[in-house]
């Protein structure tokens, strides 16, 4: 009978956590940055940007994602490390779970990282590599971003920095999806599907949904293990979002008035 309670016990629990990922993941799904995003996004399939718009868009996403890469890694082995004391069965399956962005990142599947294929995307747009890197060319707010993304992946508490993380990847699909058709859109970009520099669209288009399912695995798996932690990963979510919302509502304003 007591067996039996338990393993009933356990089943709520994990109901509950994967209630709390699913929580976490709408909750940031209706966050006005998102709201931010969408009215930019809107605004980007209205018209092709002219090469100083294209700039500041392609230079404030290297300094937005300037950390990133890195840190997806370091937050696998941080979720490992504390989970392996607690239950040394789970803690690198836990780690897995984001440890699986980082291998895209860095460009295993593709051969490249997604690093060089964002500036081979960017010099076949006729912005160059040393454009890219200029922190002036970038808005300010995603320079910030990109800043605060170094600590908030090292530094923070490590059930912060996923909340951060699995918002970062939410965030990610309500980009790449709609830039995906907007570049093919537009004649003067001349991109195709078959062009080779397209594939920094082509595989964040492909990969990004994976990696939402990926953070929700992860979050209902930590916390499962430290359920008291839901508060550090809804604030990590949160300071994420908020940032994220300064930098489309800067280049929003900047690039279309």
């Amino acid at each position: 009978m007591e067996t039996v309670l338990d393993m009933t016990t356990e089943g709520i629990l994990h109901e509950t956590e994967s209630r709390e990922a699913d929580w976490i993941c709408e909750s940031c799904l209706k966050h006005p940055a998102i709201t931010a995003l969408r009215s930019f996004n809107r605004h980007f399939a209205s018209r092709p940007l002219m090469r100083p718009e294209l700039r500041l868009f392609l230079a404030s996403m290297a300094a937005f994602n300037r950390h990133t890469t890195a840190g997806i890694a370091i937050l696998a082995g941080r979720l490992s490390d504390q989970i392996l004391p607690l239950l040394p069965a789970e803690g690198h399956q836990i780690g897995a779970c984001v440890l699986d962005a980082a291998v895209d990142e860095y460009g295993l599947r593709e051969s490249v990282t997604h690093v060089q294929l964002a500036r081979n995307f960017a010099e076949y747009l006729g912005i160059s590599t040393d454009e890219i890197d200029v922190r002036s060319n970038a808005a300010p707010a995603a320079i910030e971003l990109g800043d605060a993304l170094f600590s908030w992946y090292r530094e923070k508490p490590a059930a912060f920095s996923l909340g951060m993380h699995a918002a970062s990847e939410l965030t990610s699909v309500e980009e790449f999806v709609p830039w995906h058709d907007i570049f093919l859109k537009f004649p003067q970009y001349r991109f195709s599907l078959e062009v080779p520099e397209f594939e920094y669209m082509r595989a964040h288009h492909v990969h990004e949904p994976d990696h939402i399912n990926s953070a929700k695995r992860c979050i209902s798996k930590y916390l499962d293990v430290l359920p008291a932690h839901g508060g550090l990963l809804r604030e990590g979510a949160r300071a994420y979002l908020a940032s994220y919302q300064a930098m489309f509502e800067q280049l929003d304003s900047r690039i279309f008035g």
